[in-house]
């Protein structure tokens, strides 16, 4: 792969950096790194590098940043920055991105037939990312791309984890599962599979406490009660119903599945 987005951007070539320095340079080509081998207009690209309010010269700043990308780029075999009237173009192979390949591979994990094969593929999936999508990068337009990413991200967990307690390795993925809901402590479902590990696990006492601890957060932050979802696990906890009988309270929640 030659462009990673899915932590700080970088470009390589041959594990050698090629320097993208200029922060906004930088979000020109993650713009169009995200719509690659799709045509850009050059009036999005001002749009999302100076959050919807670009000075009068920006059109002319924007052609020196991809004048600059080309001479950048042109070392990478298979990959050119076409310009046309209104529009820039990144051609590079899909494979070449490490978003892609992290797709692609969610997909191939997803088609497996068995939790096992799941897992290690999704995994496998996970293992592409380094980090916050496009950390550092200028701008909230951006920052609103990145939470998106961030997104699929979130739902390989969730998957990961649910097929995981589903095959009874609640132990071994309490630590991986602390560390994942720490990046997302607001996200309810993520912190339901915590618990739920904790309690399968023989650890009550420290998944009520993962309770209060998302209760208040949810509170203070947003001024919310954590979701029915969530309470009714809380109830099952605190009544110690049987980890097996958990399915039952929400059948049509992807995440409740797991046991």
């Amino acid at each position: 792969m030659y462009f990673f987005i899915l932590g700080s951007l970088e470009v390589r070539l041959s594990e050698q950096r090629i320097p993208v320095t200029a922060p906004k340079q930088r979000a020109v080509l993650a713009t169009l790194l995200l719509d690659a081998n799709n045509d850009v207009s050059i009036d999005r690209l001002t749009r999302l590098v100076w959050d919807g309010r670009p000075p009068v010269t920006a059109q002319a700043t924007i052609q020196s940043y991809v004048y600059r990308l080309r001479q950048l780029l042109r070392p990478l075999p298979g990959v050119e920055l076409k310009t046309s009237a209104d529009s820039y173009l990144l051609q590079v192979d899909p494979a070449d991105i490490d978003l892609w390949r992290f797709r692609e591979l969610v997909v191939a994990a997803r088609g497996r037939p068995g939790l096992v094969d799941l897992a290690a593929g999704l995994r496998q999936a996970l293992a592409v990312w380094r980090g916050d999508a496009l950390a550092g990068l200028p701008g909230e337009t951006l920052k609103h791309e990145a939470r998106s990413l961030e997104d699929e991200r979130i739902a390989a967990y969730e998957q990961l984890f649910s097929a995981e307690i589903s095959l009874g390795n609640h132990r071994q993925i309490i630590a991986e599962l602390q560390r994942v809901v720490s990046g997302y402590p607001l996200h309810e479902a993520l912190r339901a599979q915590l618990m739920l590990a904790l309690y399968a696990s023989g650890r009550q006492a420290e998944a009520l406490q993962h309770y209060a601890l998302i209760r208040r957060q949810l509170r203070d932050g947003l001024g919310i009660d954590p979701g029915q979802e969530l309470q009714e696990l809380h109830r099952a906890i605190l009544e110690q119903v049987p980890t097996s009988m958990l399915t039952t309270l929400t059948p049509t929640s992807s995440w409740w599945n797991a046991r």
